[in-house]
């Protein structure tokens, strides 16, 4: 991509991540909560989506605790679209952008705010600059009409810092436009918008990135310029890595994949990402101020130059973090970077890329001043960077004395893994409790008391340990350590009752009401002794059910839970590092599709068997009750329970009645008739329903003074099926 000017332009921006909470603002006329909404409760509502900047220096990693912020809805007819579409522009330092909104029908106001936009002139075609907007603020307002509104604008992408430490470089460049190609970050908008409907129908907003031109996209960056990209899939991952055309790498591809999978393997905490994003940075022309960084979910870049698989690689550094599903507050913040560095040093010595000393060398720059001094749980102290080094030899200490103390029964990932399980931000304390928990699995109360004091003395005080020698090392980690991890079994994810027994899509799992969600864990033991596990199923932050066991090394065994949803609403449910969001709605009305009898012709007071065809048409299971009526009057009725896109038949025996009665119904538009022939010697009769005509060519003798009676067939009465969420009337 060729831009004017000779290289990037420098503008001191703070770096942001992507964090996006969903905030319903308002509730139904009258306080109404969820449970007290009807099918005929409509009322206005409001949401907002927004990203709170953060300053994501170096190669921290972004854990915002929801691990993809965006809404996403049971209904795409109920999601509001934005679509960033990138491209080059004349000006250096800037990137085009074209934020698009397709908007659903029931949305009746939506404001976007421009959070990267630059200060000129903003193209807008079905947006109109809002009223209140502050004088620094870029905020739109849709005219209420345009069905796909658009905001044209450009935005500076050049990103610095002045960065030191571990992974600092001579540059100052985060993200950069290099003229013929460019590598930033997407653009960022909040959005707030009004939606008629019922409240628990909520409509919610997901984001999309793409480049127009040579580029690729993802969720916090973009790449724009010619590239090749390569992929590897294997065992429930996918790798992207993206090789620009102006990148010379110093690691192939292969090696970068192995760095993955390898740190994938061992790494048994949760909180694995189904497709990691991973961009081979150029150096030719830009000074990056760091060697990698990890931002969102799982997107990261690491410079062309870096090798894969020395003791201070890179490209396991910020893999690493893309395992890290916990958010920190100060005194935790340190074991993010700590735990990072150490793995990828120690992951390069278990598999031959560096032998001990290069491994010995990495953490005992924890020894030396004046990052050995620092308090670790207490940033106020840090005069450099000790959670990469002190930090880092810290985290291998803690791992070292849990896996002697264990026998291998647990290490710092057990650590790791119960951070990743919690449900707030990360202080020390919650590391300390993780650490002793973690001895305790193997090692008696006193022992697993001892070992959190210790950890408690080099976090919280400036002492630091020496590294260790190779002899501590073998004893330690001679054998492979118990590594038991967890993952959802293959189809592992189903929905069990009267409706269906079926695997069933993960984001979201859509459930109705009365269903049970049965989920299968696959509990694994890579390691080279056998291992306990705590296995708990949670909702909405509360444990509903537990599994504890054994599993020897190298083996595997599958622990299965249930649990039933009886009430629309939607549910966080997490187990063994894994999250599933739950919506749970009402079922759907099914249709009667058709109605027939085995008969048409019957004697008065003799039966006729009607059967009854019903289809379920919607995305969600259907249920309610079908009622067999004669002349009117229901006289039986059967239970209906379909998955979406079924059909079934029910069938029931009915009497018909005797001479005066009169009168029939139809099933919607499906129509049947019958003769029904009065005693011996008095005259028969053929009744027709609304237009249909007779069955097996009866004619109509009625005479006077014989009474009728009527046609039978089946009709649907859904008592109580409209939804109260994900539906409107």
């Amino acid at each position: 991509m060729t831009r004017s000017g000779s290289g990037p332009s420098v503008r001191s921006v703070v770096a942001a991540s992507l964090v996006a909470v969903l905030l319903v603002t308002a509730l139904p006329a009258g306080g109404a909560t969820v449970g007290d909404l009807d099918a005929s409760d409509e009322d206005t509502y409001h949401g907002s989506i927004g990203l709170e900047p953060t300053d994501g220096a170096g190669s921290a990693a972004v854990a915002d605790g929801d691990r993809g912020g965006d809404a996403r809805q049971t209904d795409d007819s109920d999601t509001i679209r934005l679509r960033n579409e990138l491209s080059e522009t004349d000006e250096a330092g800037t990137v085009g952008v074209t934020t698009r909104a397709a908007i659903p029908d029931r949305v009746t106001e939506l404001r976007v705010t421009l959070l990267s936009a630059n200060d000129g002139a903003v193209e807008a075609d079905g947006f109109e600059r809002a009223d209140d907007a502050g004088p620094d603020e870029s905020a739109w307002v849709w005219d209420g009409e345009t069905p796909t509104p658009s905001l044209t604008y450009a935005t500076d992408v050049n990103v610095t810092v002045e960065e030191s430490g571990p992974l600092a470089t001579r540059g100052t460049y985060r993200f950069a436009d290099a003229g013929e190609w460019a590598l930033v970050r997407t653009p960022r908008t909040s959005a707030s918008w009004s939606y008629t409907g019922q409240y628990d129908g909520q409509v919610g907003l997901t984001r999309e990135n793409v480049v127009d031109g040579e580029g690729v996209a993802s969720q916090a960056m973009a790449f724009l310029g010619p590239y090749e990209e390569r992929v590897r899939e294997a065992d429930g991952r996918r790798y992207r890595l993206i090789v620009p055309e102006a990148a010379d790498t110093e690691a192939t591809p292969e090696e970068v994949f192995g760095a993955f999978d390898y740190a994938s393997a061992a790494l048994r905490v949760g909180a694995r990402d189904e497709t990691v994003f991973a961009v081979a940075a150029p150096t030719d022309g830009v000074e990056w101020g760091v060697r990698g960084i990890q931002i969102g979910d799982a997107d990261l870049w690491v410079r062309d130059v870096e090798p894969a698989g020395t003791a201070d690689d890179v490209w396991t550094h910020e893999y690493v973090h893309t395992r890290q599903a916990f958010g920190t507050d100060a005194s935790g913040r340190w074991i993010t970077e700590a735990s990072a560095t150490y793995y990828a040093a120690l992951f390069a010595l278990d598999r031959g890329a560096a032998n001990f000393a290069e491994f010995e060398r990495t953490l005992a720059r924890g020894e030396r001043d004046p990052d050995a001094s620092a308090v670790l749980a207490d940033p106020g102290t840090w005069e450099g960077n000790p959670d990469y080094t002190k930090g880092a030899l810290v985290a291998g200490a803690i791992d070292r004395r849990l896996r002697v103390a264990t026998d291998g029964g647990a290490s710092l990932a057990t650590v790791l893994r119960d951070l990743n399980a919690a449900g707030e931000p990360i202080t020390n304390e919650h590391v300390l409790d993780a650490v002793e928990a973690a001895a305790a699995e193997g090692a008696d109360d006193e022992t697993a008391a001892a070992i959190r004091a210790e950890a408690e003395r080099l976090t919280t005080t400036r002492d630091a340990p020496e590294t260790w020698g190779r002899d501590a090392h073998a004893e330690a980690f001679g054998e492979t350590p118990a590594q038991v991890g967890y993952v959802l079994a293959d189809d592992g994810v189903r929905a069990t009752g009267e409706y269906r027994d079926r695997p069933v899509d993960v984001d979201p799992v859509e459930l109705v009401a009365g269903e049970r969600l049965a989920v299968a864990v696959d509990v694994t033991n890579t390691g080279g002794v056998a291992g306990e596990y705590d296995l708990s199923l949670t909702v909405d932050g509360e444990a509903v059910a537990t599994r504890v066991g054994t599993v020897d090394a190298g083996a595997a065994t599958t622990e299965e839970f249930e649990y039933a949803f009886s009430e629309p609403g939607t549910y966080a449910v997490r187990v063994g590092g894994e999250r599933l969001r739950v919506v749970v709605s009402e079922p759907a009305p099914p249709s009667v599709r058709d109605v027939s009898i085995d008969a048409d012709r019957v004697t008065a007071g003799e039966s006729v068997r009607v059967t009854a065809t019903v289809g379920n048409d919607a995305e969600l299971p259907a249920g309610g009750d079908v009622e067999f009526r004669v002349d009117g009057e229901t006289v039986d009725t059967a239970p209906v329970r379909l998955d979406a896109g079924a059909e079934a038949s029910v069938e029931r025996s009915l009497t018909l009645g005797e001479s005066g009665d009169s009168g029939g119904i139809g099933a919607g538009d499906r129509e049947v008739s019958v003769s029904v022939v009065g005693p011996e010697g008095e005259a028969s009769t053929t009744v027709t329903i609304e237009g249909a005509g007779p069955i097996g060519g009866a004619t109509d003798d009625a005479v006077p003074g014989f009474g009728i009676v009527a046609a039978v067939v089946a009709l649907l009465a859904a008592t109580g099926l409209f939804g109260r969420r994900g539906r409107s009337d």
